[in-house]
Formats: structure tokens, C-alpha cells, sequence
């Protein structure tokens, strides 16, 4: 079966059936008339008569006057189109901006001067214009080829928002996703071969107003953004919500027929992404531009389940009667985006015309994550309110503003003086939080959202009590990735907290769709494990027979805990040579590094100096070899072993102190997750291969160099 057929054909039907006025140019001939696709030229992308007529459209006065002058679209549409100077990336920012907000001089009509125009109407997609054109042709002149013809563009208002490339596998393409990757590069001349031939390809305006890329071959369809690299293209898998599904009923889009008769991918990815509302909503709340750790700015749309539990949330804000009735648990694993759909649920709901009033209060309890979701937060638009103290805690959050705010939770307690926020970290990261006297109503009000990252570790706490007890009318949404789901944690457990589950993407709902790489686990066992129980209670009782149970019971005390035997320094030795055979043997050879999880502090100091001895030892047998390994000293030699752990009190221990000292010296943490660079002299500390920790890194950090985590502590339930 041909591609038409196969893909391309269905594609368009099923968009036909969702409302889309289609265009079908066929397949067999290169477009010849631009008249049928609606332009005067090949050399145009946007549509230039649907889009004065869909502009001038939507915009009316309050009695249903069209109120734009030629002159005034005519500028409208200069205003896309006149992108001196800017990267793609600058340029296609910027259009968004547009679509959220542009002006023209003056409203002829009212007087108005410098109105806001609407390019797309938002709050009635029914009212906007959807077109699917195939074979869309450009000319390219003075590039390798005299023209691009993306196989489907649709567009909005006709302004194009997404292209679509369709392949199938055949003898000449045996990975049909890549190719349409590689197509889609060519066509706005990203390929980095053809830039540094300093030839052009492609037509980079095309992309100028794009929302998504899509790439498909019928059994697999992916979406990604212009910024999009092959590995972050991503499916899309649909699910209504109860009031959506009523809503897609009343527009008959709840059921469907699929072209072929099957549901695959493409059919997923069309239904749920491509229905006008649902690619109008994407659009302007859940479309984001942000810089990454690299330091790289990207162009980043919700994935499927960001999306879901976004509306699932916002309806059950605008359906639930009471506090209960609107909390829930949102539960995501780790590494599926919580803090990116907390954004996306704030700016749905500061988009909205019935949600937009909610006062939005984001709160965490460690001081790492305040930094990480502090930076997130700001993607939503406007000022965030960072709650410094307990004195601003009362003042800010007591008034009727629609404002949005970041708090700890370790404001919500009375305290004579703050704690300084490393404090507050070690009590977040090592024990749970203390108690705290009654804290007080702060503000009654219904129209309050609580979203609480990693609700697990402390909403079980007064501090959790606290939480509830300052805003006992709001709306309280559990973020997390390690819900507490266990009968014995009885009232602690989170949905007993917060109420059902709202949205659920668990672990291997990540590893299904790619975003997250499968765990491989290989157990190991030290020789501290005490395998014949009732043999050693006998020996125990023959040899302190004659003791008092008190007594017993603080010789055990003592002598038997886990800690004491997950600290010894014999035991640390021994697992770390086999740690270090382990690593050089299997995961230096790839270029990957390390993270040792410690029971204690102790323990990660340990650690550092028997790995640091390992690393020595197996060095010193590399050199004696008959035959050395040249390459391989080298890279032992290379290798570096670093403690991260925050502070203890002022009495804690020395080694402890100059372990973080060296850390912040050696930038410990942005070094470790640099790659390894054994030829440049001033990038020796890329050499650290080893990040030894307790609990700071476990959540919130990403390293894509990190390939294994050895792991020599007590973990069950949300801590695994």
C-alpha cells in the first residue's frame, strides 16, 4: 500500500471528521496552480485572503460590528511576517507573543486607541478557521532543490501551526520515523551538514508561526516542537475526562470511526491533539518557552498526560462543592514533568474566564526544589511571590488577590525566630519536620489552589495540619511521584489526605512512551546480613542471660542498629572495591558516571575515602599488569569521587564540613554532570565520576551522563 493511502489519506479523512476544511491535492504530481491552495504564488505560506477574512471575523464590536480596516490587516499580517534579524527560535517566540496579544493604532469604530487584536480567537475555537492542505508547495529558489512540499500543513486562521511529514517503511526507508525527521529538518534548513556546506535547503518562514511537528507512518506518530532533537518526539494517548467527554459529545467528536478500520498511533495522536479545541488550547495555555539546564532555550508543549491532568483539574475546580470535593492527588512518576504541569494547570487557569480569579499557591518542602520550581514557576507569567518568613506568609496570603505565590511548608509553624533555610533543608531532607504549634486560618476564601509538590514526605506532619488549618476552604491538589498507597500508613496515606486520584502516569506508563529509560536492578548482598536468626538469639541469651530486660533491651539498642552496621567502616571497604570493579568495568567504558546513595553522612564520608582507596588499589594493579593498559590508567587516574550532603549543626563533625567545602570548591554538581573531557587540562574536575549523597539528589536532578546508582540504604514504599 502506498504512503497516500496508507497514512496520508486516513490522516486527512479523520481530520475532515473533527471539522477541518480539507484540501486533498492528491499525491501523484507536484502541485502546478497556487490558486487551489489558496494563494497567489508558491512563494507564499500564509494564506493571505482566508486570513484577512477569518481575522476580520473574530473581531467585532460588542453589537457584532467588524471593526478592522484593510489597512489594519494588511499590518496584522506584516506584523508576522517582518522578522528582521531573529533566529528561528526568536522569531517563532515572538509570533507567539502575537497570538497572545496584538495591537493595532486605533479602533475606528469606539475610539479606542491601541486595542488588542485577536489573530485566534481562544474562548470560541468554533468561530476560527481550520484548513488541511497536502502537497503544500514552496519554492525555494537559490536552494539545492526549487521547492519543499510538506506532505499535510494545517492551518488556523491560515496561519500555519503544524506540518506534518508522512513515511512508510519500504526498500529504500527502513526507519520510516527517522526519515520523516530528516525531512522535516530539510525542509526549514536545519540539517547542521547542509549549514556548514553553506548551502540552503529548506524554507525557514514556514516555520516562522509553528505550534508542532508532526511526524507519522500510520502504526507510529510522534509531535515535537521546532527545538524538538529525534529523541524528543513523543506520542500522544488520549482520554476524556467525564466533562469533556459530555462536551466532545454535544460536538459529536466522542466517537469515531477510524479510516482503516484500526486504531493505531496515528489515529491516537489525530483524535486527541488535532481536534480544533483541544490544538487551540495547547496553543496558548500549554505552550511554553524556557532555558534548560545547558543553558539552551527550547520550545516545550505539554505531553499527553500534562495535558489530561490539567483538564482534568480544572474540572474538577469548576465541578467540586465543596474543599474535598475539588482536592485530589495528581500522581506522575518521577521525570514526567510535575513541576511543568503545576505551570500548565496556572496558566489554563489564568486563561479561563470562569477559573482566572483562583489565588495559586505552590508549595514545597526543600530548599533545592524551591530554586528548581522557583525557575519553572516563572514560565506561567507575571510576578511569583516568594514567601520569605511566617510574618509574610500572613500578609500576603491573607488577601482576595489573584495572585500566585511559592512557599516551604516549614513557614506554616510558630516559631519564636526562622529557622535559616539550610536548617530547614536538613529537617525536609533527614527526619520528618517538626511539630508545630496551631498556626491559625489565614484566609477562608473557596478560591484557593493548593499545589503541593511531593506531598508524600511531609503532609502526614503538623506542618501538613497546619496546611489545611490556614486555608480550610481551599482547593488542595498532591503532587507527587511516590504517593503513600499502603494500609499501614492509615490516615497518613495521601489519598486518605487529599481525596481520589485526579490523574495517574505511572512508572512504566513512561517507560511505554519513551520518556523514561527502564531501571535494571542487580541486587548484591554484604556478608553483614545475619542469616541464622534463631541461632544467634541462643547465643545472645546464653551470653547475657543474666542481664535485667532493660538492660538487654540497651544492649540492643547500642549494639544492633541498622545504622551502626550500615556505617562500618570494614563493611564500607569491602563494598566499595566491588563498587569500583563494577563501575571501571561496566560503565566507565561507555563514558557514564556514578551516584552512591548513603544511609548517613557518616556513611557518605566513608564511602568517599574507601572509593578514593579502591580507586588507588585498582590503579596501582592496572600498572603491574605484563602488558599495561596505557588508556586505562589514564582514565582511573582521571576519576574522582565527591560527597554532597548539606549541613549539619554546629557540631557536626569535621570531615563532614571539609566534605562540603571540597564540593563547593570543585562545583561538584555541575562538573558531575559534564562528561569527561581527559584531554583538556582545565577540565579536570569533569573527572568526577562518583556524586556520593544521602537524600538531596534522589529527586529533582537531571544528569543524563548518570548511567548507575549504587545504592547501600534502607528503601521501601515512596523512598524507593
Amino acid at each position: 500500500m502506498s504512503e497516500y493511502l496508507h497514512v496520508e489519506k486516513p490522516f486527512l479523512d479523520q481530520l475532515a471528521a473533527l471539522g477541518w476544511t480539507v484540501i486533498d491535492q492528491g499525491h501523484w504530481f507536484i502541485p502546478c496552480d497556487p490558486a487551489a491552495s489558496l494563494r497567489d504564488t508558491f512563494r507564499e505560506w500564509l494564506l493571505p485572503e482566508i486570513f484577512r477574512e477569518a481575522v476580520r471575523t473574530i473581531n467585532v464590536t460588542s453589537d457584532g460590528t467588524p471593526w478592522l480596516s484593510d489597512r489594519q490587516l494588511e499590518d496584522l499580517r506584516s506584523q508576522i511576517l517582518r522578522q528582521p534579524n531573529r533566529t528561528l527560535l526568536e522569531t517563532n517566540e515572538a509570533i507567539q507573543a502575537l497570538f497572545l496579544k496584538a495591537q493595532v493604532d486605533r479602533n475606528e469604530i469606539t475610539g479606542e486607541s491601541d486595542p488588542v487584536v485577536q489573530l485566534i480567537d481562544f474562548a470560541h475555537p468554533e468561530r476560527n478557521q481550520f484548513h488541511a492542505i497536502n502537497q503544500f508547495r514552496i519554492d525555494t529558489p537559490g536552494c539545492v532543490k526549487t521547492s519543499i512540499i510538506p506532505d499535510i500543513v494545517l492551518f488556523v486562521n491560515d496561519i500555519p501551526l503544524v506540518v506534518i511529514e508522512a513515511k512508510i517503511g519500504d526498500a529504500t526507508t527502513a526507519n520510516p520515523m527517522h526519515a520523516a525527521f530528516e525531512q522535516l529538518l530539510r525542509y526549514r534548513n536545519g540539517r547542521p551538514e547542509t549549514l556548514a556546506s553553506g548551502l540552503r535547503e529548506g524554507e525557514p518562514r514556514l516555520y516562522h508561526t509553528n505550534l508542532l511537528l508532526i511526524r507519522t507512518c500510520g502504526e507510529k506518530a510522534e509531535f515535537g516542537t521546532i527545538t524538538s532533537g529525534h529523541e524528543h518526539f513523543y506520542a500522544w494517548k488520549y482520554a476524556l475526562t467525564p466533562a469533556l467527554a459530555q462536551r466532545a459529545r454535544e460536538n459529536g467528536l466522542d466517537s469515531y470511526t477510524p479510516p482503516l478500520g484500526i486504531e493505531r498511533e496515528q489515529e491516537l495522536l489525530i483524535q486527541g491533539l488535532l481536534a480544533p479545541p483541544t490544538l487551540i488550547e495547547v496553543l496558548r495555555p500549554c505552550t511554553v518557552f524556557m532555558d534548560t539546564d545547558s543553558g539552551k532555550r527550547v520550545k516545550v508543549v505539554c505531553r499527553y498526560q500534562q495535558y489530561r491532568a490539567a483538564r482534568r483539574l480544572a474540572e474538577r475546580l469548576r465541578s467540586g462543592k465543596n474543599a474535598e470535593e475539588r482536592s485530589g492527588v495528581v500522581w506522575h512518576t518521577q521525570g514526567s514533568g510535575k513541576s511543568l504541569t503545576m505551570v500548565f494547570v496556572a496558566r489554563m487557569l489564568r486563561a479561563s474566564t470562569d477559573l482566572s480569579d483562583f489565588k495559586i499557591l505552590l508549595v514545597n518542602d526543600r530548599v533545592d526544589l524551591e530554586e528548581q520550581l522557583a525557575a519553572t514557576a516563572k514560565l506561567i507569567g507575571g510576578k511569583v511571590n516568594v514567601i520569605e518568613s511566617t510574618a509574610d506568609l500572613r500578609q500576603h496570603l491573607a488577601t482576595d488577590a489573584s495572585d500566585i505565590n511559592m512557599v516551604m511548608v516549614h513557614k506554616f509553624m510558630e516559631r519564636a525566630e526562622a529557622l535559616p533555610l539550610m536548617v530547614a533543608e536538613a529537617l525536609a531532607n533527614y527526619r520528618p519536620p517538626p511539630s508545630g504549634a496551631t498556626f491559625g486560618v489565614v484566609n477562608p476564601s473557596e478560591r484557593i489552589l493548593l499545589m503541593i509538590d511531593e506531598a508524600h514526605r511531609t503532609q502526614g506532619s503538623d506542618l501538613g495540619e497546619n496546611l489545611f488549618e490556614v486555608f480550610p476552604n481551599a482547593a488542595r491538589i498532591a503532587f507527587t511521584g511516590t504517593p503513600l498507597i499502603t494500609e499501614q500508613h492509615g490516615s497518613k496515606r495521601t489519598v486518605k489526605r487529599f481525596g481520589e486520584y485526579i490523574d495517574t502516569y505511572k512508572l512504566m506508563d513512561a517507560v511505554h512512551d519513551g520518556a523514561t529509560l527502564q531501571i535494571l536492578y542487580e541486587g548484591r548482598t554484604a556478608d553483614s546480613a545475619l542469616m541464622d536468626k534463631h541461632g544467634f538469639d541462643t547465643k545472645f541469651e546464653d551470653l547475657f542471660g543474666n542481664r535485667s530486660e532493660e538492660e538487654l533491651a540497651a544492649i540492643k539498642k547500642k549494639y544492633g542498629a541498622s545504622g551502626d552496621i550500615l556505617e562500618a567502616e570494614q563493611r564500607i571497604a569491602a563494598i566499595s572495591r566491588d563498587l569500583v570493579a563494577h563501575y571501571i568495568d561496566n560503565i566507565l567504558p561507555d563514558g557514564f558516571k556514578a551516584q552512591v546513595v548513603c544511609h548517613s553522612k557518616l556513611a557518605a564520608i566513608r564511602y568517599q575515602r574507601a572509593i578514593r582507596e579502591a580507586l588507588a588499589e585498582r590503579l596501582d594493579r592496572e600498572k603491574l599488569q605484563p602488558v599495561p593498559d596505557l588508556s586505562l590508567i589514564r582514565r582511573i587516574a582521571f576519576l574522582k569521587a565527591v560527597v554532597v550532603i548539606s549541613s549539619d549543626s554546629t557540631n557536626e563533625l569535621a570531615a563532614i564540613t571539609e566534605a562540603r567545602r571540597e564540593a563547593k570548591r570543585w562545583n561538584a554538581v555541575e562538573n558531575f554532570c559534564k562528561p569527561f573531557d581527559f584531554d583538556d587540562p582545565d577540565k579536570e574536575l569533569s573527572g568526577i565520576a562518583f556524586l556520593i549523597v544521602c537524600d538531596m539528589l534522589l529527586t529533582g536532578f537531571d544528569a543524563p551522563v548518570e548511567q548507575v546508582m549504587y545504592i547501600d540504604k534502607r528503601l521501601r514504599e515512596h523512598n524507593l
